[in-house]
């Protein structure tokens, strides 16, 4: 039994609950989809009422710790198997297969890959414009996409390209034309040649739309990919990509150049 009493913590009782449980899971005497513990035996526990048993748990779910599963209880969140993606070639051309690197990855766990799209023409907000090098209010080209694998969403994102660029050339509109998909492959078919790609990866809580957009439980986190294409040190498109946290590890192949004999003394 806890004894809340005289722990020297002056949070509020319903925060240290909740910072036990989290702790538990995290180091995980509480395992991935296993019962939490019912509202009465954690208000035995801690020696306090259910309403506050409560107040802890909603504070776990709305981070993302728990889910409640109505008529069975409180569980630990599971967290599914993460497919590493080697962020190293990723990006690269490949003339063998399809140029969308979204369409290679799925290919490469054999499932079938589509999005959905909607482009318009636009202002650059000033955001946006920095990440692209142009002034804020150029026009450029945005499209929002969901990506799905075998039909279920894996991915959301939004990508800006400047229109003074892809203005008046076929591939103006990224989707629906005759020519070929992916940023690389796009801009090779206009003579731009993309020679490096930046990403910067942070996580935040998932926005409302985004949760469901991509089918997740309230609590959910996301992981926010901060992409640039560059030709040269033009940045030629510009995008936010939104995936589940917890599907999603980046990791990375990073060749190591041969060794070399040292030298010999005479």
């Amino acid at each position: 039994m806890t004894d809340s009493a005289g722990s020297g913590d002056e949070r509020a009782l319903y925060l240290r609950i909740a910072d036990d449980i989290r702790t538990k899971i995290v180091d995980g005497r509480i395992a991935a989809g296993k019962r939490v513990g019912s509202d009465s035996t954690l208000a035995a526990e801690w020696r306090t009422t259910r309403p506050t048993v409560r107040q802890a748990l909603d504070v776990l779910r709305a981070e993302g710790w728990i889910v409640r599963q109505p008529g069975r209880g409180t569980f630990a969140r599971r967290r599914p198997a993460v497919a590493v993606q080697w962020a190293t070639d990723r990006y690269q051309r490949d003339s063998s297969g399809p140029t969308s690197p979204f369409a290679r990855d799925a290919a490469k766990v054999k499932a079938i890959a589509d999005w959905r799209y909607v482009t318009r023409r636009e202002r650059a907000e000033p955001d946006v414009a920095a990440r692209l090098g142009i002034e804020a209010g150029d026009h450029v080209m945005r499209t929002e996409y969901v990506f799905t694998a075998n039909g279920q969403p894996t991915q959301s994102s939004v990508s800006w390209e400047p229109f003074s660029l892809v203005g008046g050339t076929p591939i103006e509109e990224p989707e629906g034309g005759n020519g070929p998909v992916g940023v690389v492959a796009r801009f090779d078919s206009i003579g731009v040649h993309i020679d490096a790609v930046t990403e910067i990866v942070r996580a935040r809580p998932a926005l409302d739309a985004e949760r469901q957009a991509l089918g997740l439980t309230s609590g959910s986190w996301v992981q926010v990919v901060e992409r640039a294409h560059l030709a040269g040190e033009r940045p030629v498109e510009t995008a936010d990509i939104v995936r589940p946290a917890e599907d999603a590890a980046r990791g990375y192949r990073i060749p190591i150049g041969p060794a070399t004999a040292p030298a010999q003394s005479d």
